[in-house]
């Protein structure tokens, strides 16, 4: 499993007007400064994971897959990420993550 350095560093961990995710990956301590920390995470929460998804596009097999970890400040994230394995590699690369809404309404629920 591959996670390029840009995807954190100039997309997960920037504010984006559309569709931003820093703001949920902050409130479990998660910032630019220490962005090697968070890929780090995401690489050992696969190690749990459970695949949810796996789709066929014209580039590769996409995979959607279902973590859970506890943040830098003790908060649990509930994570949904997307790979994709390239056609002609045996890799599968990083594409974005975002929050697990329905585990983590669900697990409000139980609260």
């Amino acid at each position: 499993m591959v996670i390029q350095d840009r995807k954190l560093t100039h997309y997960l961990l920037v504010y984006q007007a559309e569709d931003d995710k820093s703001e949920f990956l902050a409130r479990a301590g998660y910032k630019l400064q220490n962005w090697q920390l968070l890929k780090r995470d995401i690489l050992k929460a696969m190690e749990s994971a459970e695949i949810a998804e796996v789709t066929r596009t014209d580039w590769g097999t996409r995979f959607k897959v279902k973590s859970e970890w506890v943040g830098l400040n003790g908060q649990r994230l509930e994570v949904i990420t997307i790979w994709q394995q390239d056609e002609g590699t045996s890799t599968a690369r990083f594409i974005t993550l975002y929050p697990d809404k329905l585990r983590s309404t669900d697990t409000d629920r139980e609260k």
